[in-house]
């Protein structure tokens, strides 16, 4: 069985985590999967990985003993940046044959100046140079997150994927989730993804706060974790909305909390094409998207688009709105537009099937 070292799984519930998640479930049958984590043991030996990269002669000597002591046919570099491209090189040296990299976003995640920023800068620039000598494959899950990695460079476009059916909306999901929350609510608008300051939560919250002045019966959900959630709780605390504005943290069944929730919002910075979106628009529900999300992600015609620069009460009226409307039925549309995982892991095999074909 030929064997994938599948890289960009987390302890997480992200979107890279839910497309990683899906696509071995697809591929596994086929091929053994390894996933890079911090301990990981291979065929009865432990390897725990050096915790970063600062001791970089440490880091290096790990992973080229990984890579030359553990036979690999493909490694799937799985990458929000390109600030690092070190794995792929290390697995050319011990000859991988098929070297993947598959970008999930159009901008780097470290949102700093000064020196830090400049590094990154640097180090993006650097790998993006050097990225053609050590991938074989370069995917991307929409257009703009491949022009922004890849640089003029040619790639593959691969869709996010899902499960459809587990997302079409029912009851019985619906009652599962009010049976979590224990109260029932008017209209429930809902961020969904990571806390982190890409996915601009804090406007969100600010939007959130007025939901809740114009509307009393109106719900709000942080569906997700992430290094802002601490700050955002303190907020909704001293605003004294801790029972309108609730967060559940990472869940494993977004799909029966799709079934509960009437719209999503998300006005992030910067988005490749979300993996919440796609789910969102299999659950039906309508979708209100800051305007540097990929147009791309507007699959069924369920994602509406507005400018940051609109005031958050503009942004909650219309969520009011959205919200309001009946769910549509769009698992045909987004069956027909490639987004069902079974589609996206035949993608995804042909690719790997071709590079092992050239490399023998």
């Amino acid at each position: 069985m030929k064997r994938i070292f599948m890289i960009g799984y987390s302890t997480d519930k992200g979107g890279v985590e839910a497309y990683i998640k899906n696509i071995s479930s697809q591929l596994e049958d086929k091929y053994e999967i390894i996933l890079h984590w911090p301990t990981m043991n291979i065929d009865g030996k432990e390897w725990v990985v050096p915790a970063n990269r600062h001791n970089y002669i440490k880091y290096q000597q790990f992973w080229r003993k990984f890579f030359h002591e553990n036979k690999f046919d493909v490694i799937y570099y799985n990458t929000c940046d390109i600030v690092s491209i070190d794995l792929l090189k290390f697995a050319k040296d011990a000859d991988v044959p098929v070297r993947i990299i598959h970008s999930h976003n159009t901008g780097n995640q470290v949102i700093a100046g000064g020196l830090l920023g400049w590094l990154h800068k640097w180090q993006e620039r650097n790998s993006r140079k050097n990225l053609h000598k050590y991938a074989t494959d370069l995917l991307a899950c929409s257009k703009t997150a491949g022009d922004w990695m890849f640089d003029g460079r040619p790639y593959t476009i691969i869709k996010n994927g899902i499960d459809i059916s587990r997302y079409v909306y029912s009851s019985t999901k619906h009652q599962n989730v009010l049976g979590t929350l224990k109260n029932e609510a008017g209209k429930v608008v809902a961020c969904l993804g990571r806390l982190d300051r890409q996915k601009n939560p804090f406007m969100s919250l600010s939007i959130f706060t007025v939901l809740c002045q114009r509307d009393r019966d109106t719900q709000c959900l942080f569906i997700g974790d992430g290094e802002c959630r601490v700050e955002l709780e303190a907020k909704v605390r001293a605003l004294g909305l801790q029972h309108r504005i609730i967060f559940t943290g990472g869940v494993d069944n977004v799909n029966e909390w799709l079934s509960y929730i009437n719209c999503l919002l998300m006005p992030s910075f910067f988005e490749g094409l979300p993996f919440a979106l796609v789910e969102a628009q299999a659950a039906g529900i309508r979708c209100l998207v800051s305007d540097t999300v990929s147009q791309e992600a507007n699959i069924t015609g369920l994602v509406e688009y507005k400018s940051l620069n609109a005031s958050v009460e503009e942004w909650a009226d219309r969520l009011l709105e959205l919200a309001s409307m009946p769910r549509v039925d769009v698992s045909e549309s987004l069956i027909s537009a490639g987004y069902s995982i079974a589609n996206t892991a035949a993608t995804i095999e042909r690719i790997i099937n071709q590079g092992l074909k050239v490399c023998k």
